[in-house]
């Protein structure tokens, strides 16, 4: 199938699924449609953004509001829908973070249990490395919030999800987080490590690996989530920065 004609087929189909109340919020309705449609994975590439999955649901509603001749009705959805594209982004960070509650892990690699809980864990540890420094302690909070969307592929799930709403050295933590534990595993091509080197924030990403490393134990209390989010949104006030 053409890609463009694929792409807009899950558009119309995820703002479908939205206009229709069948989802409440965009990620899970884009998987959902994307799966409904291949009958199996599609590429987070391959995905439409939350823009145009919104720009096709107000073509829907204009439609039908044209239709009744309810105009006004119309308008005041066009202001609803530009509002929310003014969101706070620690507000979508939230309704990422908090479906990882029902994450259910691996207890081979995660004895801790589920992936908000472990999230949490690597955020404390950040916390002890670089207190301040907020793209880093979003990276260590927000690493595995694709899996909540896409368990096979969570890193480019969760880094689609959470396009334009981080930095971009934020973004090469999280998207290079895995790689941290193949250079402690040593299980990396040296081209690779090399690439990884030659990246001001490589040392960061080995701080990264460990705090994802060490934050799988069971029983350990954590920063409840609103209060880490909450912390990360006052550190411009609270260090001067």
């Amino acid at each position: 199938m053409n890609q463009s004609k694929l792409r807009r087929q899950i558009t119309w189909q995820a703002a479908k699924l939205l206009y229709e109340s069948r989802e409440s919020d965009y990620y899970r309705a884009r998987i959902r449609a994307a799966r409904s449609i291949c009958k199996g994975w599609v590429k987070p590439k391959d995905l439409p953004s939350d823009a145009e999955i919104r720009h096709q649901m107000n073509l829907m509603i204009q439609m039908q509001n044209s239709a009744s001749g309810n105009l006004d009705n119309t308008e005041i959805v066009s202001d609803s829908i530009r509002a929310e594209e003014q969101t706070n982004p620690f507000t979508v960070f939230r309704s990422l973070l908090v479906p990882l509650e029902n994450v259910k892990q691996n207890p081979r690699y995660h004895p801790e249990g589920d992936a908000l809980y472990h999230s949490l864990q690597v955020f404390d540890l950040a916390c002890d490395r670089l207190p301040y420094d907020e793209e880093f302690l979003l990276a260590a909070l927000l690493h595995d919030v694709g899996k909540g969307i896409d368990s096979y592929e969570h890193v480019d799930a969760g880094l689609h999800a959470l396009a334009g709403l981080i930095t971009e050295r934020t973004e090469w933590l999280i998207r290079h987080h895995m790689d941290a534990h193949k250079l402690f595993d040593r299980t990396i091509g040296l081209r690779a490590r090399r690439r990884l080197e030659a990246n001001p924030n490589f040392d960061d990403l080995v701080a990264l690996g460990e705090c994802d490393r060490a934050g799988r134990k069971q029983g350990v209390e954590t920063t409840a989530l609103d209060d880490a989010l909450d912390y990360i949104r006052g550190l411009e006030s609270r260090f001067d920065v």
